[in-house]
Protein backbone atom coordinates (compact mmCIF):
# COMPACT_ATOMS: atom_id res chain seq x y z
CA UNK A 1 0.00 0.00 0.00
CA UNK A 2 2.56 2.22 0.71
CA UNK A 3 4.15 2.54 -2.46
CA UNK A 4 1.06 2.74 -4.37
CA UNK A 5 -0.23 5.60 -1.55
CA UNK A 6 2.71 7.44 -2.32
CA UNK A 7 2.41 7.31 -6.13
CA UNK A 8 -1.56 8.35 -5.69
CA UNK A 9 -0.12 11.17 -3.43
CA UNK A 10 2.11 12.73 -6.33
CA UNK A 11 -0.56 12.06 -8.68
CA UNK A 12 -2.89 14.25 -6.75
CA UNK A 13 -0.75 16.74 -6.18
CA UNK A 14 0.43 17.55 -9.81
CA UNK A 15 -3.52 17.00 -11.10
CA UNK A 16 -4.72 19.33 -8.53
CA UNK A 17 -2.29 21.97 -8.61
CA UNK A 18 -2.60 21.91 -12.90
CA UNK A 19 -6.53 22.50 -11.64
CA UNK A 20 -5.51 25.24 -9.84
CA UNK A 21 -3.37 27.29 -12.05
CA UNK A 22 -6.60 26.79 -15.07
CA UNK A 23 -9.05 27.93 -12.64
CA UNK A 24 -7.22 30.31 -11.16
CA UNK A 25 -6.60 32.02 -14.39
CA UNK A 26 -10.10 31.90 -15.69
CA UNK A 27 -11.43 32.98 -11.95
CA UNK A 28 -9.07 36.38 -12.21
CA UNK A 29 -10.45 36.73 -16.15
CA UNK A 30 -14.01 36.40 -15.59
CA UNK A 31 -14.41 37.98 -12.01
CA UNK A 32 -16.36 35.03 -11.00
CA UNK A 33 -15.99 34.37 -7.28
CA UNK A 34 -17.32 31.18 -6.88
CA UNK A 35 -14.47 30.08 -9.80
CA UNK A 36 -11.92 31.65 -8.11
CA UNK A 37 -12.82 29.95 -4.55
CA UNK A 38 -13.17 26.87 -6.87
CA UNK A 39 -9.28 27.34 -7.67
CA UNK A 40 -8.27 28.00 -4.24
CA UNK A 41 -10.23 24.96 -3.16
CA UNK A 42 -7.83 22.98 -6.04
CA UNK A 43 -4.95 24.71 -4.10
CA UNK A 44 -6.41 23.54 -0.62
CA UNK A 45 -6.42 20.00 -2.35
CA UNK A 46 -2.81 20.47 -3.98
CA UNK A 47 -1.89 20.69 0.30
CA UNK A 48 -4.05 18.12 0.95
CA UNK A 49 -2.33 15.68 -1.86
CA UNK A 50 1.42 16.69 -0.02
CA UNK A 51 0.14 15.84 3.79
CA UNK A 52 -1.29 12.41 2.33
CA UNK A 53 2.60 11.93 0.41
CA UNK A 54 3.75 12.46 3.67
CA UNK A 55 1.55 10.15 5.67
CA UNK A 56 2.20 7.53 3.32
CA UNK A 57 6.32 8.11 3.74
CA UNK A 58 5.84 8.43 7.36
CA UNK A 59 3.64 5.17 7.67
CA UNK A 60 6.10 3.27 5.54
CA UNK A 61 8.52 2.99 8.17
CA UNK A 62 5.95 2.43 11.18
CA UNK A 63 4.39 -0.91 11.86
CA UNK A 64 0.56 -1.43 11.26
CA UNK A 65 -1.03 -0.36 14.35
CA UNK A 66 1.32 3.07 14.00
CA UNK A 67 0.88 3.43 10.56
CA UNK A 68 -2.93 3.59 10.98
CA UNK A 69 -2.59 5.90 13.20
CA UNK A 70 -0.37 8.56 10.97
CA UNK A 71 -2.93 7.59 8.49
CA UNK A 72 -5.90 8.68 10.34
CA UNK A 73 -3.85 11.93 11.78
CA UNK A 74 -3.42 12.84 7.98
CA UNK A 75 -6.86 12.47 7.15
CA UNK A 76 -8.11 15.05 10.21
CA UNK A 77 -5.42 17.62 8.95
CA UNK A 78 -6.46 16.88 5.44
CA UNK A 79 -10.36 17.33 6.76
CA UNK A 80 -8.77 20.69 8.29
CA UNK A 81 -8.10 22.29 5.46
CA UNK A 82 -11.46 21.61 3.40
CA UNK A 83 -12.94 22.98 6.43
CA UNK A 84 -11.09 25.80 6.73
CA UNK A 85 -11.20 26.21 2.11
CA UNK A 86 -15.02 25.99 2.98
CA UNK A 87 -15.56 29.10 5.68
CA UNK A 88 -13.39 31.19 2.91
CA UNK A 89 -15.80 30.39 0.72
CA UNK A 90 -18.80 31.17 3.04
CA UNK A 91 -16.92 34.22 3.45
CA UNK A 92 -16.38 35.51 0.34
CA UNK A 93 -20.12 34.64 -0.55
CA UNK A 94 -21.67 36.35 1.96
CA UNK A 95 -19.07 39.79 0.93
CA UNK A 96 -20.04 39.54 -2.74
CA UNK A 97 -23.55 39.35 -2.15
CA UNK A 98 -23.18 43.08 0.09
CA UNK A 99 -20.34 44.16 -2.62
CA UNK A 100 -21.68 42.44 -6.36
CA UNK A 101 -18.99 42.66 -8.77
CA UNK A 102 -19.05 42.52 -12.77
CA UNK A 103 -18.77 38.60 -13.81
CA UNK A 104 -17.21 38.21 -17.82
CA UNK A 105 -18.96 35.20 -19.11
CA UNK A 106 -17.51 33.51 -22.22
CA UNK A 107 -18.41 30.03 -23.93
CA UNK A 108 -14.44 29.03 -23.42
CA UNK A 109 -14.64 29.64 -20.06
CA UNK A 110 -17.32 27.56 -19.61
CA UNK A 111 -15.96 24.87 -21.59
CA UNK A 112 -12.64 24.86 -19.55
CA UNK A 113 -14.64 24.38 -16.82
CA UNK A 114 -16.49 21.77 -17.58
CA UNK A 115 -13.62 19.97 -18.72
CA UNK A 116 -12.27 20.35 -14.87
CA UNK A 117 -15.21 19.03 -13.78
CA UNK A 118 -14.42 15.74 -15.70
CA UNK A 119 -11.31 16.05 -14.60
CA UNK A 120 -12.12 15.63 -11.10
CA UNK A 121 -14.40 12.66 -11.75
CA UNK A 122 -11.53 10.63 -13.41
CA UNK A 123 -9.10 11.51 -10.11
CA UNK A 124 -11.67 10.57 -7.57
CA UNK A 125 -12.57 7.02 -9.84
CA UNK A 126 -8.63 6.24 -9.91
CA UNK A 127 -8.71 6.97 -6.28
CA UNK A 128 -11.94 4.25 -6.05
CA UNK A 129 -10.14 1.86 -7.85
CA UNK A 130 -7.07 2.20 -5.60
CA UNK A 131 -8.64 2.37 -2.34
CA UNK A 132 -10.86 -1.03 -3.24
CA UNK A 133 -7.66 -2.93 -3.71
CA UNK A 134 -5.60 -1.67 -0.55
CA UNK A 135 -8.25 0.80 1.84
CA UNK A 136 -6.84 3.22 3.35
CA UNK A 137 -8.77 6.70 5.11
CA UNK A 138 -6.64 8.78 3.51
CA UNK A 139 -8.01 7.61 0.39
CA UNK A 140 -11.49 7.55 1.60
CA UNK A 141 -10.97 11.24 2.18
CA UNK A 142 -9.39 12.20 -0.61
CA UNK A 143 -12.32 10.16 -2.89
CA UNK A 144 -14.52 12.51 -1.13
CA UNK A 145 -12.95 15.18 -1.60
CA UNK A 146 -12.51 14.63 -5.11
CA UNK A 147 -16.57 14.46 -5.49
CA UNK A 148 -17.57 17.33 -3.32
CA UNK A 149 -14.76 19.43 -5.89
CA UNK A 150 -16.91 17.71 -8.70
CA UNK A 151 -20.30 19.30 -7.14
CA UNK A 152 -18.77 23.09 -6.38
CA UNK A 153 -17.35 22.97 -10.17
CA UNK A 154 -20.62 22.48 -11.35
CA UNK A 155 -22.39 24.94 -8.97
CA UNK A 156 -19.12 27.30 -10.56
CA UNK A 157 -20.37 26.63 -13.51
CA UNK A 158 -23.69 27.24 -13.04
CA UNK A 159 -23.27 30.59 -11.49
CA UNK A 160 -21.22 31.99 -14.33
CA UNK A 161 -23.56 30.64 -16.71
CA UNK A 162 -26.51 32.38 -14.37
CA UNK A 163 -24.98 35.43 -13.79
CA UNK A 164 -25.75 36.62 -17.60
CA UNK A 165 -29.29 36.22 -17.03
CA UNK A 166 -30.42 37.36 -13.75
CA UNK A 167 -28.54 40.74 -12.25
CA UNK A 168 -27.93 39.42 -8.88
CA UNK A 169 -24.63 37.96 -7.37
CA UNK A 170 -24.92 34.49 -7.88
CA UNK A 171 -21.48 33.15 -7.47
CA UNK A 172 -21.58 34.82 -4.24
CA UNK A 173 -25.15 32.88 -3.46
CA UNK A 174 -23.18 29.28 -4.69
CA UNK A 175 -20.09 30.51 -2.90
CA UNK A 176 -22.01 30.28 0.26
CA UNK A 177 -24.37 26.84 -0.42
CA UNK A 178 -20.85 25.16 -1.22
CA UNK A 179 -19.06 26.71 0.90
CA UNK A 180 -21.51 25.14 3.73
CA UNK A 181 -21.79 21.94 2.37
CA UNK A 182 -18.08 21.24 2.44
CA UNK A 183 -17.41 22.58 5.84
CA UNK A 184 -20.20 20.58 7.54
CA UNK A 185 -18.79 17.36 5.54
CA UNK A 186 -15.35 18.54 6.38
CA UNK A 187 -15.90 18.95 9.95
CA UNK A 188 -18.04 15.34 10.43
CA UNK A 189 -14.85 13.63 9.25
CA UNK A 190 -12.84 15.94 11.73
CA UNK A 191 -14.95 14.46 14.36
CA UNK A 192 -14.74 10.94 13.59
CA UNK A 193 -10.33 11.07 12.98
CA UNK A 194 -10.22 13.03 16.68
CA UNK A 195 -12.60 9.83 18.27
CA UNK A 196 -10.18 7.66 16.52
CA UNK A 197 -7.11 9.42 17.59
CA UNK A 198 -8.19 10.00 21.22
CA UNK A 199 -9.67 6.36 21.69
CA UNK A 200 -7.23 4.10 19.59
Amino acid sequence: MKKTGISTAVFGTVFNFALFLVKLYIGISSNSLTVYCDAVNNLGDTFACLVALMGFIIASRLDERRSGRAQSLCTFVISTVIAVTGCYFVYNGLERIMYPLPVSYSVQYALAIGITVGAKVLMGAVYIIINKKQPSPVLKALILDSFLDCAITVCSLISLFLITKINFAADGVFAVITGFAVTVSAVKSIVRESKYLING
